[in-house]
Protein backbone atom coordinates (compact mmCIF):
# COMPACT_ATOMS: atom_id res chain seq x y z
CA UNK A 1 0.00 0.00 0.00
CA UNK A 2 1.34 3.52 -0.68
CA UNK A 3 3.00 6.02 1.99
CA UNK A 4 0.39 8.39 1.36
CA UNK A 5 -2.41 6.10 1.54
CA UNK A 6 -1.08 4.66 4.66
CA UNK A 7 -0.65 7.72 6.10
CA UNK A 8 -4.12 9.06 5.53
CA UNK A 9 -5.86 6.47 6.29
CA UNK A 10 -3.45 5.82 10.12
CA UNK A 11 -4.35 9.98 10.61
CA UNK A 12 -8.51 8.69 9.34
CA UNK A 13 -8.88 6.00 12.04
CA UNK A 14 -6.59 8.24 14.87
CA UNK A 15 -9.12 10.82 14.74
CA UNK A 16 -12.08 8.51 14.99
CA UNK A 17 -10.56 6.72 17.73
CA UNK A 18 -9.88 10.10 19.36
CA UNK A 19 -13.73 10.78 18.73
CA UNK A 20 -14.82 7.94 20.22
CA UNK A 21 -12.65 8.07 23.58
CA UNK A 22 -14.21 11.93 23.76
CA UNK A 23 -17.73 9.98 23.95
CA UNK A 24 -16.90 7.22 26.32
CA UNK A 25 -15.10 10.28 28.19
CA UNK A 26 -18.17 11.84 28.40
CA UNK A 27 -20.58 9.10 28.96
CA UNK A 28 -18.05 7.94 32.11
CA UNK A 29 -18.95 11.48 33.43
CA UNK A 30 -22.44 11.76 33.24
CA UNK A 31 -23.06 8.36 34.81
CA UNK A 32 -20.70 9.35 37.55
CA UNK A 33 -22.33 12.62 38.17
CA UNK A 34 -25.96 11.28 38.61
CA UNK A 35 -24.47 8.83 41.65
CA UNK A 36 -26.69 6.00 40.27
CA UNK A 37 -26.87 2.19 42.21
CA UNK A 38 -23.51 0.39 41.90
CA UNK A 39 -25.84 -2.31 39.59
CA UNK A 40 -28.64 -1.03 37.24
CA UNK A 41 -29.23 0.56 34.19
CA UNK A 42 -26.76 3.12 33.03
CA UNK A 43 -28.47 6.88 32.16
CA UNK A 44 -29.13 8.10 28.79
CA UNK A 45 -28.29 11.11 27.04
CA UNK A 46 -25.10 13.59 26.60
CA UNK A 47 -23.44 15.07 29.62
CA UNK A 48 -25.30 18.45 31.00
CA UNK A 49 -24.07 21.76 31.73
CA UNK A 50 -20.47 22.88 30.77
CA UNK A 51 -19.14 19.25 30.73
CA UNK A 52 -21.32 18.71 27.62
CA UNK A 53 -20.58 22.03 26.10
CA UNK A 54 -17.08 21.09 26.73
CA UNK A 55 -17.46 17.62 25.26
CA UNK A 56 -19.01 19.13 22.62
CA UNK A 57 -16.20 21.80 21.52
CA UNK A 58 -13.40 18.90 21.83
CA UNK A 59 -15.69 17.08 19.01
CA UNK A 60 -15.50 20.05 17.13
CA UNK A 61 -12.04 20.79 17.04
CA UNK A 62 -11.66 16.94 16.56
CA UNK A 63 -13.57 17.00 13.32
CA UNK A 64 -11.98 20.45 11.96
CA UNK A 65 -8.67 19.24 12.65
CA UNK A 66 -9.28 16.03 10.72
CA UNK A 67 -10.35 17.89 7.83
CA UNK A 68 -7.23 20.17 7.67
CA UNK A 69 -5.16 17.63 7.97
CA UNK A 70 -6.64 14.91 5.49
CA UNK A 71 -6.64 17.84 2.89
CA UNK A 72 -2.72 18.75 3.43
CA UNK A 73 -1.45 14.57 3.76
CA UNK A 74 -3.97 14.29 0.36
CA UNK A 75 -1.39 16.88 -1.72
CA UNK A 76 2.12 15.56 0.30
CA UNK A 77 0.94 12.17 -0.95
CA UNK A 78 3.31 11.93 -3.91
CA UNK A 79 6.14 13.22 -2.27
CA UNK A 80 5.75 10.90 0.62
CA UNK A 81 4.96 7.83 -1.97
CA UNK A 82 8.58 8.41 -3.53
CA UNK A 83 10.39 8.96 -0.55
CA UNK A 84 8.72 6.44 1.70
CA UNK A 85 8.53 3.05 -0.24
CA UNK A 86 6.04 0.35 1.79
CA UNK A 87 7.72 -2.68 3.50
CA UNK A 88 6.97 -6.18 4.77
CA UNK A 89 6.55 -4.26 8.53
CA UNK A 90 4.11 -1.48 7.22
CA UNK A 91 2.10 -4.42 5.78
CA UNK A 92 1.82 -6.71 8.78
CA UNK A 93 0.98 -3.88 11.06
CA UNK A 94 -2.06 -2.62 8.57
CA UNK A 95 -2.88 -6.87 8.75
CA UNK A 96 -3.09 -6.10 12.61
CA UNK A 97 -5.56 -3.46 12.45
CA UNK A 98 -7.60 -4.97 9.88
CA UNK A 99 -7.80 -8.19 11.89
CA UNK A 100 -8.98 -5.75 15.09
CA UNK A 101 -11.21 -3.06 13.23
CA UNK A 102 -11.18 -4.42 9.65
CA UNK A 103 -14.90 -4.27 9.06
CA UNK A 104 -15.46 -0.98 10.53
CA UNK A 105 -12.57 0.30 8.18
CA UNK A 106 -14.21 -1.13 5.22
CA UNK A 107 -17.37 0.50 5.83
CA UNK A 108 -16.23 3.93 6.45
CA UNK A 109 -13.85 4.03 3.19
CA UNK A 110 -10.94 3.89 5.27
CA UNK A 111 -8.02 3.52 3.00
CA UNK A 112 -6.24 1.15 5.21
CA UNK A 113 -8.72 -1.63 4.55
CA UNK A 114 -7.10 -4.37 2.65
CA UNK A 115 -9.29 -5.37 -0.43
CA UNK A 116 -9.08 -9.30 -1.40
CA UNK A 117 -6.12 -10.57 -3.76
CA UNK A 118 -4.67 -13.97 -4.64
CA UNK A 119 -0.95 -13.48 -4.76
CA UNK A 120 2.17 -15.43 -5.59
CA UNK A 121 5.90 -15.29 -3.91
CA UNK A 122 8.39 -14.65 -6.53
CA UNK A 123 12.29 -14.51 -6.54
CA UNK A 124 13.95 -10.73 -6.56
CA UNK A 125 13.63 -9.94 -10.38
CA UNK A 126 17.38 -10.55 -11.82
CA UNK A 127 18.70 -10.91 -15.74
CA UNK A 128 19.38 -14.16 -16.13
CA UNK A 129 23.36 -13.12 -16.12
CA UNK A 130 22.92 -12.60 -12.50
CA UNK A 131 21.33 -16.00 -11.43
CA UNK A 132 24.74 -17.76 -9.52
CA UNK A 133 25.39 -21.13 -10.25
CA UNK A 134 24.39 -22.30 -7.37
CA UNK A 135 20.67 -21.53 -7.41
CA UNK A 136 19.04 -24.62 -7.99
CA UNK A 137 21.36 -25.91 -5.13
CA UNK A 138 19.93 -23.07 -3.01
CA UNK A 139 16.45 -24.41 -3.63
CA UNK A 140 17.88 -28.00 -3.03
CA UNK A 141 18.51 -27.34 0.39
CA UNK A 142 15.50 -25.50 1.46
CA UNK A 143 13.36 -28.49 0.34
CA UNK A 144 14.53 -30.58 2.62
CA UNK A 145 12.61 -30.93 5.62
CA UNK A 146 15.03 -31.22 8.58
CA UNK A 147 16.39 -27.73 7.08
CA UNK A 148 13.64 -25.76 8.40
CA UNK A 149 14.02 -22.23 9.33
CA UNK A 150 17.61 -22.33 6.67
CA UNK A 151 17.82 -20.63 3.89
CA UNK A 152 14.10 -20.58 1.63
CA UNK A 153 13.28 -17.23 2.40
CA UNK A 154 17.12 -15.77 3.39
CA UNK A 155 16.56 -13.38 0.22
CA UNK A 156 13.38 -11.81 0.48
CA UNK A 157 10.74 -12.49 -1.71
CA UNK A 158 8.47 -10.12 -3.60
CA UNK A 159 4.88 -10.30 -3.48
CA UNK A 160 2.86 -10.20 -6.84
CA UNK A 161 -0.99 -9.78 -7.50
CA UNK A 162 -2.20 -12.63 -9.90
CA UNK A 163 -5.51 -12.00 -9.69
CA UNK A 164 -7.67 -9.41 -9.74
CA UNK A 165 -4.80 -7.92 -11.04
CA UNK A 166 -2.49 -9.87 -12.97
CA UNK A 167 0.97 -8.82 -12.49
CA UNK A 168 2.55 -12.10 -12.06
CA UNK A 169 1.39 -13.20 -15.67
CA UNK A 170 4.23 -10.86 -17.18
CA UNK A 171 6.59 -11.08 -14.80
CA UNK A 172 9.69 -13.37 -15.58
CA UNK A 173 9.88 -15.58 -12.27
CA UNK A 174 6.83 -16.34 -13.09
CA UNK A 175 6.30 -20.22 -13.66
CA UNK A 176 2.61 -21.82 -12.82
CA UNK A 177 1.96 -25.49 -12.72
CA UNK A 178 -1.40 -26.88 -13.10
CA UNK A 179 -1.76 -28.35 -9.33
CA UNK A 180 -2.84 -24.96 -7.36
CA UNK A 181 -2.12 -24.54 -3.76
CA UNK A 182 -4.50 -21.88 -1.94
CA UNK A 183 -3.13 -20.92 1.30
CA UNK A 184 -5.22 -18.75 3.06
CA UNK A 185 -3.92 -16.82 6.30
CA UNK A 186 -5.48 -16.14 9.61
CA UNK A 187 -6.62 -13.44 11.76
CA UNK A 188 -4.48 -10.09 11.50
CA UNK A 189 -2.01 -11.98 9.03
CA UNK A 190 -1.08 -10.97 5.63
CA UNK A 191 -0.10 -13.39 2.82
CA UNK A 192 3.84 -12.90 3.48
CA UNK A 193 2.91 -14.06 7.20
CA UNK A 194 3.36 -17.75 6.17
CA UNK A 195 7.11 -17.56 6.01
CA UNK A 196 7.80 -18.22 9.88
CA UNK A 197 11.42 -18.84 10.87
CA UNK A 198 12.69 -18.00 6.84
CA UNK A 199 10.34 -21.17 6.60
CA UNK A 200 7.12 -21.29 4.30
CA UNK A 201 5.07 -24.46 4.05
CA UNK A 202 3.82 -24.00 1.23
CA UNK A 203 6.93 -23.03 -0.73
CA UNK A 204 8.49 -25.65 1.22
CA UNK A 205 5.86 -28.19 -0.43
CA UNK A 206 5.96 -26.36 -4.32
CA UNK A 207 9.86 -27.71 -4.20
CA UNK A 208 8.65 -31.11 -3.31
CA UNK A 209 5.06 -31.90 -5.37
CA UNK A 210 5.03 -29.31 -7.96
CA UNK A 211 2.21 -27.11 -6.22
CA UNK A 212 2.06 -23.60 -7.21
CA UNK A 213 1.19 -21.76 -4.28
CA UNK A 214 -1.38 -18.81 -4.33
CA UNK A 215 -1.85 -16.85 -1.41
CA UNK A 216 -4.72 -15.26 -0.19
CA UNK A 217 -4.39 -11.43 0.84
CA UNK A 218 -8.25 -10.41 2.70
CA UNK A 219 -9.11 -8.09 5.51
CA UNK A 220 -9.62 -10.82 8.56
CA UNK A 221 -12.27 -8.24 10.11
CA UNK A 222 -14.62 -9.30 7.77
CA UNK A 223 -17.59 -11.69 8.84
CA UNK A 224 -15.98 -15.35 7.34
CA UNK A 225 -18.85 -15.87 5.00
CA UNK A 226 -18.50 -12.18 3.37
CA UNK A 227 -14.82 -13.08 2.62
CA UNK A 228 -16.02 -16.75 2.04
CA UNK A 229 -18.29 -15.20 -1.06
CA UNK A 230 -15.36 -12.46 -2.43
CA UNK A 231 -12.89 -15.98 -1.93
CA UNK A 232 -14.96 -18.25 -4.33
CA UNK A 233 -15.80 -15.56 -6.98
CA UNK A 234 -12.18 -14.64 -7.12
CA UNK A 235 -11.10 -18.12 -7.61
CA UNK A 236 -13.30 -18.66 -10.66
CA UNK A 237 -11.73 -15.44 -12.10
CA UNK A 238 -8.25 -17.41 -11.47
CA UNK A 239 -8.63 -20.09 -13.59
CA UNK A 240 -10.28 -18.38 -16.08
CA UNK A 241 -7.33 -16.08 -16.73
CA UNK A 242 -4.85 -19.20 -15.33
CA UNK A 243 -2.03 -19.59 -18.20
CA UNK A 244 -2.23 -23.56 -17.96
CA UNK A 245 -4.63 -26.23 -17.85
CA UNK A 246 -5.74 -26.67 -13.78
CA UNK A 247 -5.52 -30.22 -12.93
CA UNK A 248 -6.24 -29.66 -9.15
CA UNK A 249 -6.70 -27.27 -6.59
CA UNK A 250 -5.26 -28.05 -2.77
CA UNK A 251 -6.18 -25.79 0.31
CA UNK A 252 -4.47 -25.16 3.50
CA UNK A 253 -6.13 -22.83 5.37
CA UNK A 254 -4.37 -21.81 9.16
CA UNK A 255 -7.24 -20.80 11.86
CA UNK A 256 -9.06 -18.32 10.41
CA UNK A 257 -7.98 -19.22 7.33
CA UNK A 258 -9.97 -22.85 7.51
CA UNK A 259 -12.90 -21.13 7.76
CA UNK A 260 -12.80 -19.25 5.00
CA UNK A 261 -11.75 -21.79 3.05
CA UNK A 262 -14.78 -24.06 4.08
CA UNK A 263 -16.89 -21.10 3.55
CA UNK A 264 -15.50 -20.65 0.31
CA UNK A 265 -16.48 -24.08 -0.82
CA UNK A 266 -19.44 -24.01 0.42
CA UNK A 267 -20.60 -21.24 -1.31
CA UNK A 268 -19.16 -22.23 -4.71
CA UNK A 269 -21.57 -25.44 -4.22
CA UNK A 270 -24.46 -23.51 -3.19
CA UNK A 271 -23.71 -20.90 -6.13
CA UNK A 272 -22.66 -23.92 -8.48
CA UNK A 273 -19.41 -22.76 -9.34
CA UNK A 274 -17.34 -24.72 -11.32
CA UNK A 275 -13.65 -24.77 -9.30
CA UNK A 276 -14.95 -26.82 -6.26
CA UNK A 277 -14.75 -29.77 -9.14
CA UNK A 278 -11.04 -29.70 -9.05
CA UNK A 279 -10.48 -29.24 -5.71
CA UNK A 280 -8.99 -32.90 -4.23
CA UNK A 281 -8.02 -32.15 -0.92
CA UNK A 282 -8.22 -29.32 1.72
CA UNK A 283 -6.06 -29.43 5.13
CA UNK A 284 -7.04 -27.27 8.18
CA UNK A 285 -3.94 -26.35 10.13
CA UNK A 286 -5.10 -24.80 14.11
CA UNK A 287 -8.48 -24.22 12.39
CA UNK A 288 -11.51 -22.95 15.28
CA UNK A 289 -13.78 -25.04 13.66
CA UNK A 290 -16.23 -24.75 16.68
CA UNK A 291 -14.59 -21.51 17.74
CA UNK A 292 -11.52 -20.17 20.28
CA UNK A 293 -11.55 -19.57 23.62
CA UNK A 294 -10.14 -16.25 23.52
CA UNK A 295 -13.06 -14.94 21.65
CA UNK A 296 -15.69 -16.54 24.49
CA UNK A 297 -13.49 -15.02 27.19
CA UNK A 298 -14.02 -11.30 25.15
CA UNK A 299 -17.30 -11.94 24.98
CA UNK A 300 -18.09 -12.14 28.53
CA UNK A 301 -15.60 -9.54 29.93
CA UNK A 302 -17.63 -6.95 27.76
CA UNK A 303 -21.04 -8.26 28.96
CA UNK A 304 -19.60 -8.10 32.64
CA UNK A 305 -19.11 -4.47 31.79
CA UNK A 306 -22.37 -3.38 30.98
CA UNK A 307 -24.03 -4.46 34.60
CA UNK A 308 -22.79 -1.18 36.51
CA UNK A 309 -23.41 1.81 34.95
CA UNK A 310 -19.71 3.10 36.34
CA UNK A 311 -18.44 0.33 34.02
CA UNK A 312 -21.04 0.39 31.60
CA UNK A 313 -18.71 2.62 28.88
CA UNK A 314 -15.56 0.80 28.70
CA UNK A 315 -17.99 -1.96 27.04
CA UNK A 316 -18.15 0.38 23.99
CA UNK A 317 -14.11 -0.89 23.82
CA UNK A 318 -15.18 -4.43 23.44
CA UNK A 319 -17.67 -3.38 20.64
CA UNK A 320 -14.59 -2.46 18.38
CA UNK A 321 -13.44 -6.20 17.77
CA UNK A 322 -14.41 -6.71 14.44
CA UNK A 323 -16.91 -9.08 12.99
CA UNK A 324 -14.52 -11.64 11.79
CA UNK A 325 -13.08 -11.90 15.68
CA UNK A 326 -16.83 -12.28 16.50
CA UNK A 327 -17.25 -15.30 14.29
CA UNK A 328 -14.43 -16.83 15.98
CA UNK A 329 -16.10 -17.33 18.80
CA UNK A 330 -18.42 -20.33 17.39
CA UNK A 331 -16.97 -20.92 13.93
CA UNK A 332 -19.17 -18.82 11.69
CA UNK A 333 -18.97 -20.01 8.10
CA UNK A 334 -22.23 -18.92 6.71
CA UNK A 335 -24.10 -15.35 6.35
CA UNK A 336 -27.39 -17.26 8.66
CA UNK A 337 -24.76 -17.92 11.50
CA UNK A 338 -24.66 -14.52 12.21
CA UNK A 339 -27.36 -12.23 10.17
CA UNK A 340 -30.37 -13.02 12.56
CA UNK A 341 -28.56 -11.64 16.34
CA UNK A 342 -26.46 -8.96 17.77
CA UNK A 343 -23.15 -10.60 18.38
CA UNK A 344 -22.24 -8.37 21.18
CA UNK A 345 -25.68 -9.40 22.82
CA UNK A 346 -26.59 -12.92 21.89
CA UNK A 347 -23.60 -15.45 22.68
CA UNK A 348 -25.55 -18.57 21.29
CA UNK A 349 -24.28 -20.84 19.03
CA UNK A 350 -26.62 -19.83 16.01
CA UNK A 351 -24.31 -21.84 13.36
CA UNK A 352 -26.19 -23.76 10.50
CA UNK A 353 -24.66 -27.58 10.07
CA UNK A 354 -22.12 -26.94 7.24
CA UNK A 355 -20.54 -30.46 7.00
CA UNK A 356 -17.24 -30.38 4.69
CA UNK A 357 -17.44 -30.41 1.34
CA UNK A 358 -18.38 -33.83 -0.28
CA UNK A 359 -15.72 -35.42 -2.88
CA UNK A 360 -12.78 -33.93 -1.14
CA UNK A 361 -10.36 -35.28 1.15
CA UNK A 362 -10.29 -33.11 4.57
CA UNK A 363 -7.38 -33.18 6.82
CA UNK A 364 -7.53 -31.46 10.41
CA UNK A 365 -4.03 -30.69 12.54
CA UNK A 366 -4.61 -29.57 16.03
CA UNK A 367 -1.68 -28.22 18.40
CA UNK A 368 -1.88 -28.47 22.40
CA UNK A 369 0.54 -27.01 24.94
CA UNK A 370 0.48 -30.41 26.76
CA UNK A 371 3.91 -32.47 26.70
CA UNK A 372 1.67 -35.79 26.29
CA UNK A 373 -2.61 -36.20 26.39
CA UNK A 374 -4.47 -35.47 29.01
CA UNK A 375 -2.28 -32.79 30.61
CA UNK A 376 -4.76 -30.52 32.60
CA UNK A 377 -2.90 -27.28 30.50
CA UNK A 378 -4.12 -28.89 27.11
CA UNK A 379 -7.41 -29.66 28.53
CA UNK A 380 -8.29 -26.13 28.81
CA UNK A 381 -5.79 -23.90 26.76
CA UNK A 382 -4.97 -26.38 23.62
CA UNK A 383 -2.91 -24.61 21.55
CA UNK A 384 -3.26 -21.06 23.88
CA UNK A 385 -6.02 -20.01 21.28
CA UNK A 386 -8.05 -23.60 19.58
CA UNK A 387 -8.50 -26.14 21.69
CA UNK A 388 -7.72 -29.72 19.89
CA UNK A 389 -11.67 -30.64 19.92
CA UNK A 390 -12.24 -27.45 17.69
CA UNK A 391 -9.43 -27.95 15.49
CA UNK A 392 -10.79 -31.53 14.80
CA UNK A 393 -14.41 -30.73 14.35
CA UNK A 394 -15.74 -32.48 16.84
CA UNK A 395 -18.78 -31.44 18.87
CA UNK A 396 -21.57 -32.85 21.28
CA UNK A 397 -24.23 -31.88 18.53
CA UNK A 398 -23.87 -34.51 16.25
CA UNK A 399 -25.71 -32.25 13.53
CA UNK A 400 -22.25 -29.93 13.89
CA UNK A 401 -19.88 -32.73 13.99
CA UNK A 402 -17.21 -32.71 11.40
CA UNK A 403 -16.59 -35.80 9.66
CA UNK A 404 -13.13 -35.96 9.47
CA UNK A 405 -12.04 -39.90 9.49
CA UNK A 406 -9.72 -41.10 12.45
CA UNK A 407 -6.96 -41.06 10.09
CA UNK A 408 -7.19 -37.56 8.48
CA UNK A 409 -6.56 -35.93 11.97
CA UNK A 410 -3.31 -35.28 13.99
CA UNK A 411 -3.08 -33.85 17.34
CA UNK A 412 0.55 -32.62 18.21
CA UNK A 413 2.19 -31.54 21.82
CA UNK A 414 4.17 -29.08 22.96
CA UNK A 415 2.99 -26.86 20.69
CA UNK A 416 1.59 -23.28 20.30
CA UNK A 417 -0.85 -21.92 17.75
CA UNK A 418 1.67 -19.59 15.51
CA UNK A 419 4.85 -22.43 15.88
CA UNK A 420 2.41 -24.09 13.62
CA UNK A 421 3.78 -22.26 10.86
CA UNK A 422 7.44 -23.39 11.29
CA UNK A 423 7.20 -26.60 13.12
CA UNK A 424 8.50 -29.63 11.31
CA UNK A 425 5.97 -31.80 12.25
CA UNK A 426 3.39 -29.92 10.96
CA UNK A 427 4.80 -29.75 7.54
CA UNK A 428 5.85 -33.17 7.36
CA UNK A 429 2.15 -34.30 7.77
CA UNK A 430 1.14 -31.46 5.51
CA UNK A 431 3.71 -33.51 2.79
CA UNK A 432 2.33 -36.78 3.39
CA UNK A 433 -1.23 -36.20 3.00
CA UNK A 434 -0.68 -33.68 0.50
CA UNK A 435 1.49 -36.06 -2.05
CA UNK A 436 -0.13 -36.43 -5.35
CA UNK A 437 -0.66 -40.25 -5.40
CA UNK A 438 -3.02 -39.87 -1.87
Amino acid sequence: METGKTIRGGAKLAFDAAHGVTTIVEDMYRNIAATPMPLGAAPEGRAQGIAGLVHESIRRVIGTTRSSTDWILERAAPALDRTLPPGPRRGAVIAALNGVCGDYLARSGNSLAIHMQLRVLLPPARQPSEIPETESQTRNVSAEPQMLGSRLFEVQKRSVAIHPQPQALTDTEFSPTGRLLILAHGLSMNEREWTSNQHNHGEALATKSDYTPVYVLYNSGRNISTNGRELCQQLTGLLDTWPVPVESISFIGFSMGGLLSRSAMHIAKEEGHAWLAKVDKAVYVGTPHHGAVMERGGYWLQKSLTYSPYTAPLSALGRIRSAGITDLRHGNVQDEDWQHHDKHEDNSDSRQPTPLAEGIKHYAIAATLSKRSGQRIGRLLGDSLVHPSSATGRHDNPDLQLAFPEEHTKVLYDLGHLSMLHDLRVFNQLEEWLKPDR
